[in-house]
């Protein structure tokens, strides 16, 4: 490795702190389009005149895509170079921000949000290991630390941006404008990566696993689509066939992952880490938590704007006790496992079910009051919900990956991420198609047709479910090997 490429030579203090400024700027970007349209979905739905599962589809598209080519991405950029594939992943996004923004129809939009996941997957990957190539070893914890405190602040600021930016409305762009939010800042990135990162030298290129990809979409797109589909179709008889293909194709990838390991080439996931009981204890720990918590914010979006009638800036901030507490907790969290361990998280997954039940004895009593003491009565709940998933989220793949032989931890993270955003999409698509069922209509009609007390019974019939998934964390959590064998 060079010494531009290491960042103890020929990058000095100044031009490394822009180097860190442009890969944060990527990553708030990244997270941001994960939470951001959460809050305008209301606004797409009503003005593309589209039901509640193709809003489902709009979210979950997004993340799915960006869960099947996350490892791809990665590889490509140790192939071909991680600052060559950054500048394209980030013209991609600028691009396919500009396209969603244009969507004439949801059906248009739900396929560049796929686009939009897929540049994600080429440009997010790219950012620790270029911060691994910047930074020289007594400068990389600090600015790993900022890399985690901007994941937060993604986690804050994507509903109360989005927010404001609906309810500005400049030029008559509404929801559209959370899409061209992107497009300056990445083609600004684009500019100043060019300049500013070292370069990178591509390194051995393995032949890519075409075969494990595709089976990876086909398991999860034959999962999701029909979560989200059927509840709005009566649960049609297609979807049946639709989850046996999904586990047939998990079946056939784990075939043609032995057989691209055996054969010495370089499977998306590696069999040997499945065997692994902590590892897979783990990626059930991942399933559990992040499904819960991020189906958890499409349905607070729905409940504050088409059941409280906030506006969408009411609605972000509204969201604004969740994301603090999960932000403050994070960053605490990273201390306190350094001196308590994993007892952290477990106490984090018991806070977090505290969290839902106050939640749900809060809005128990009957008829809410009016739309914004409603919103300031569930305050407590959010924060402590959010408080508790901080304490987790932070030090849980540190957690997993110490399970686990050295050797195999970059293989693992690969892994974990994967699978953390495939659950995301399954959040989304199962917690969305429950609150439907619950609430009995879809959310738009229901704002002219029923009470806000209709839209809370629905979100407490879901919580109970959170509170279930928060306790099933904890214990999957106590149940993890404290060290690799």
């Amino acid at each position: 490795m060079t010494g531009a490429e290491s960042g103890t030579g020929g990058t000095g203090h100044l031009p490394r702190r822009g180097a860190l400024a442009v890969l944060l700027a990527a990553t708030f970007m990244g997270i941001l389009d994960v939470l951001i349209v959460n809050v305008a979905a209301p606004s797409i739905q009503r003005d593309l005149r589209a039901g509640f599962s193709d809003i489902q589809l709009v979210i979950s598209g997004y993340v799915l895509a960006y869960a099947v080519g996350l490892t791809t991405g990665g590889r490509l950029g140790g192939a071909y170079g991680h600052k060559r594939v950054f500048v394209a992943g980030l013209l991609a996004f600028a691009v396919m921000s500009t396209a969603c923004a244009a969507a004439p129809g949801v059906d248009v939009l739900i396929v560049l949000r796929i686009g939009q996941g897929l540049a994600a997957a080429l440009m997010l990957p790219q950012v620790l290991a270029l911060i691994e190539t910047v930074f020289p070893p007594e400068e990389r914890p600090r600015a790993l630390a900022r890399y985690g405190a901007t994941l937060g602040l993604g986690a804050i600021a994507g509903q109360l941006l989005g927010g404001l930016l609906i309810d500005l409305d400049v030029l008559g762009l509404g929801w559209r404008s959370v899409f061209l939010v992107n497009v300056p800042v990445g083609l600004a990135a684009a500019a100043c990566a060019a300049v500013l990162l070292p370069p990178s030298r591509p390194g051995p290129r393995h032949r890519p696993d075409l075969a494990g990809l595709l089976l990876t979409a086909i398991a999860m797109t034959l999962l999701i689509y029909p979560l989200v589909r059927g509840g709005a179709g009566g649960w049609p008889p297609w979807i049946w066939p639709s989850f046996a293909g999904s586990v047939l194709a998990l079946a056939a990838l784990w075939r043609v992952e032995l057989r691209c390991a055996r054969s010495g080439g370089a499977p998306l996931v590696r069999p040997a880490l499945l065997r692994e009981r902590g590892f897979g204890l783990g990626l059930a720990v991942v399933v559990a938590f992040y499904s819960g918590n991020y189906g958890l914010f499409l349905l607070l979006a729905y409940v504050f704007q088409d059941g409280m009638h906030l506006s969408p800036l009411g609605s972000g901030t509204a969201f604004l006790p969740l994301g603090v507490g999960f932000a403050a907790a994070s960053m605490a969290g990273r201390r306190l496992v350094d001196r308590y361990g994993r007892n952290v998280l477990v106490a984090g997954a018991a806070v977090m079910a505290a969290g839902y039940l106050v939640l749900i004895v809060t809005l128990l009593p009957g008829p809410v009051p009016t739309a914004p003491l409603a919103a300031l009565a569930m305050a407590p709940a959010l924060l402590l919900a959010g408080a508790g998933g901080g304490l987790v989220a932070a030090p849980l793949v540190g957690s997993i990956l110490a399970t686990v032989p050295a050797e195999e931890a970059g293989a693992g993270s690969a892994v974990l991420l994967t699978v953390n955003q495939a659950a995301i999409s399954l959040g989304v698509a199962v917690f969305g198609t429950l609150f439907v069922a619950l609430l009995g209509t879809d959310p738009q009609d229901a704002a002219a047709s029923v009470s806000v007390t209709d839209f809370t019974d629905a979100l407490i019939g879901c919580s109970w479910f959170l509170m279930v998934l928060a306790v099933v964390t904890g214990l999957l959590i106590r149940c993890l090997p404290r060290r690799a064998r």
